[in-house]
């Protein structure tokens, strides 16, 4: 069950880290379109969860925050989290362990999944797909993820690859932990972190620009930025640049 970071070269140790948490692909390959912008003002890195990983909400924030300690040996870096979607989530209960977090950014956080019925229900069927028709339903979602004119097909391309790189069962797996994921448990020790919320307007898998004014609401120290003509997977966008908004 592989959990690791993906770094970039040369490493910018000297510089803040950032680290990226991906959605439900989990694969951390789709992020670097943003990363070179990223590049000048942090170290960034990306988690990757195996395909075969089946850790629930607990073992993956004691393993990250494994790595994140092995990046910070003294303590003392600062650092970053940022995640998307389902990785969203799992950078919120992160950042609710470590008290050296300056800034926790959250895009179309998947936090709102177990409030959503048809979602949810549908969700319970992800793993009896026989694969053809996993593939061919997984293509056909991807359209409900982006707005196809503000991404290069070739990162359309590369999301439907990162789609696929997981099987249905694993799948199956990472909208169960959704359907278990309980906000409420995080925010208490969020309140003193500096929290950036982005959500995309013509998000149409999740009602994002809602979600983010309810954990804003919560949060004192928290910003809300809302992407007027951003899908989902707004970070593959062309016309999107993460470090020019953070």
């Amino acid at each position: 069950m592989t959990i690791k970071f993906l770094t970039f070269e040369p490493r910018q140790r000297h510089l803040p880290l950032f680290i990226y948490f991906p959605g439900m692909d989990g694969t951390g390959v789709l992020f670097a379109k943003q990363q070179a912008q990223l590049a000048s003002q942090f170290d960034v890195c990306c988690l990757a969860i195996g395909h075969n990983s089946w850790l629930g909400w607990s073992e993956l924030v004691d393993r990250v925050v494994g790595l994140i300690d092995k990046e910070s040996a003294d303590g003392a870096r600062e650092i970053h989290l940022c995640g998307e979607s389902f990785g969203a989530c799992l950078a919120m209960l992160v950042a609710a362990e470590l008290p050296q977090v300056k800034q926790l950014i959250s895009i179309n956080p998947a936090s709102s999944f177990a409030r959503l019925p048809l979602l949810t229900l549908g969700s319970f069927g992800a793993d009896f797909l026989p694969q053809p028709l996993y593939q061919l339903s997984t293509r056909v979602f991807v359209n409900l993820l982006i707005e196809v004119d503000r991404v290069e097909p070739i990162d359309r391309d590369n999301l439907v690859q990162a789609m696929l790189s997981i099987d249905a069962k694993v799948v199956a797996w990472r909208l169960k932990l959704l359907r278990e994921f309980q906000i409420g448990m995080a925010i208490p020790h969020l309140i003193g972190i500096p929290t950036l919320l982005i959500a995309g307007e013509c998000d149409r898998l999740l009602p994002s620009k809602l979600e983010v004014q309810i954990i804003q609401r919560q949060l004192p120290q928290s910003k809300t930025i809302f992407l007027p003509y951003s899908g989902h997977a707004c970070l593959l966008e062309k016309d999107l640049n993460l470090a020019e908004i953070i």
